[in-house]
């Protein structure tokens, strides 16, 4: 009887565990988003950028962005709620909207093309996935003289003595 106990004790904490485990991936997970405020072409139509973007997060201002400007929030959890502040064209009226987006498990940088969203195009429009295209510098490869054995010849190096 004591061992049946013990043993559904350990199966109960195991499965505590899993299941805390699995609340974090979903409730912890976090997104790098980047607001983009650029022209998008889709299916021959084109989405001119606004003039001006202000992003607010949790009443916070996270960017302002002006034509072909890309600003970053980061975000806990799967849903990102942020507050617009568009201004469509120079010295026109400001509109307040707020947007509400699903952000996707499989994607840690996220990018949003803010005009394509805002004209209610589908996800694979304005939605894509922010891959880093840092270029690495290779020195140029020294070459090494070596005889049948393998050794190196050092014909440039002052004889010793």
């Amino acid at each position: 009887m004591n061992k049946t106990r013990k043993l559904l004790f350990r199966v109960g904490a195991v499965l505590l565990l899993v299941l805390i485990a699995g609340l974090m991936f979903i409730v912890g997970r976090g997104h790098t988003v980047y607001l983009d405020n650029k022209t998008l072409e889709y299916e021959g139509q084109t989405y001119s950028a606004l003039y001006k973007i202000e992003i607010l997060k949790n009443g916070e201002k996270v960017a302002k962005l002006n034509k072909r400007e890309r600003g970053m929030a980061t975000n806990i959890g799967q849903t990102c709620k942020l507050t617009l502040v568009i201004t469509k064209e120079k010295k026109g009226a400001e509109e307040t909207q707020e947007i509400e987006l699903k952000l996707p498990y499989s994607m840690d940088g996220i990018i949003i093309n803010l005009p394509g969203y805002l004209s209610g195009l589908p996800e694979d429009a304005y939605l894509t996935e922010f891959v880093s295209t840092a270029e690495t510098e290779t020195a140029p490869e020294e070459e090494i003289n070596t005889d049948e054995f393998g050794f190196s010849s050092d014909m440039d190096a002052p004889p010793e003595g």
